[in-house]
């Protein structure tokens, strides 16, 4: 059960709302499966709208991973302690995953920022790759109404993981407008205990004294970071700088680093008793380092204090049962008409009848995504 259960819990305020658009659209398996309109507004997320066409292919996706695991899933049947039933886990995660995708979006518009350059050529080039994967264009276009979804749609959703990408990049590179100042990170890295030093690690049956010559030898330097690198060059080990790491209960060599005052120095003889050795220089945090975990923390923040708005009428007719076993014939009915025509295709042609249709079908069965 452990390894179909991701993600039960929705955090953030879930409200209900039903002056929601209902849309009119009626194209696709989704909406063939359940009767929603694609253009329908589902959920609005901290005030990003999310269609129906978005959170039915994400409860589809929940669905397929459900029952790669378990084929005869009963839907009503309780997966949790509390009595939630697998067919309410379904829609609950299907909601955090496009809650995910809303907060990207929602964080971006905040910002200002925007896709960049270079993430565009690479989801150009991923698209080719899906392209080259499925043999054609046609084939591709295939794959994406098999999983119901538009390629407008599901090329919003691989957007927005190359925007997140972008959003990370820019909190975390100095000198950009979401850096955030050295105040706000030096604060953080204390709150959390990071130290920063420089490290050098000897191994082999000289480590010992090694260790205490180079110690000998860095603390007789005048520039330490220049005379770090000349070491690293002669051992033949990467000058990797400032590593950036938290105080380790009950550890030796964490220990050793934490009694020493910036700018101090020690060698850390075989500390775990592996024959390794240390030499180490205390330093500031790299705040840089810092920054990436402090990114972490406000995207989680900004997950947990997210507004989830419901269109509760669109929503609450979701059957999952239903919609799943309609979606699951749906997609049998489409891959035998595929296969059908690539059948007549070759008659037609006079040509050998191909395995590449069967096995585009198998493949489309067992994960109707394109693949990565």
């Amino acid at each position: 059960m452990a390894g179909v259960l991701v993600s039960v819990a929705l955090v953030g305020a879930f409200a209900v709302t039903g002056g929601m658009k209902g849309g009119r659209s009626t194209d696709g398996l989704l909406y063939q499966a359940s009767g929603l309109h694609p253009d329908g507004e589902m959920l609005a997320i901290s005030g990003q709208t999310v269609t129906c066409e978005e959170y039915l292919f994400w409860l589809g996706m929940v669905c397929d991973n459900v029952t790669a695991s378990m084929p005869d899933v009963d839907w009503s049947a309780a997966v949790t302690g509390d009595g939630m039933t697998f067919a309410e886990y379904a829609k609950t995660d299907a909601v955090e995953a496009a809650k995910q995708h809303a907060v990207v979006r929602a964080w971006a518009q905040q910002a200002g920022v925007a896709l960049s350059d270079a993430s565009t050529l690479e989801l150009d080039a991923q698209r080719q790759q899906y392209v080259a994967y499925y043999g054609s264009e046609e084939a591709y276009l295939q794959q994406l109404a098999l999983m119901g979804i538009s390629e407008e749609a599901y090329d919003r959703i691989l957007e927005d993981q190359y925007l997140y990408r972008d959003l990370y990049q820019a909190f975390c590179t100095p000198g950009s407008s979401l850096y955030a100042d050295d105040a706000t990170l030096t604060d953080y890295a204390a709150q959390l205990g990071y130290m920063g030093a420089y490290v050098l690690k000897l191994t082999g049956e000289n480590a010992e004294t090694m260790a205490n010559d180079l110690l000998e030898r860095w603390q007789a330097a005048e520039d330490k970071e220049k005379e770090y690198a000349l070491i690293c060059e002669e051992l033949q080990q990467t000058a990797d700088g400032i590593v950036t790491l938290t105080a380790v209960e009950d550890d030796a060599l964490s220990d050793a680093m934490s009694a020493l005052e910036i700018g101090g120095m020690t060698a850390v003889i075989d500390p775990y008793g592996e024959g390794t050795s240390f030499v180490v220089l205390r330093t500031e945090p790299d705040l840089s380092a810092v920054a990436e975990t402090y990114f972490d923390v406000l995207w989680n923040q900004k997950m947990e204090e997210a507004t989830v708005v419901t269109n509760s009428k669109l929503y609450d007719g979701v059957d999952v049962g239903t919609f799943y076993e309609k979606l699951t014939q749906l997609r049998q009915d489409m891959m035998a008409e595929m296969d059908g025509g690539a059948q007549t295709d070759d008659d037609q042609t006079g040509g050998p009848q191909s395995d590449s249709a069967d096995d585009s079908a198998d493949s489309a069965a067992d994960d109707p995504q394109p693949a990565a």
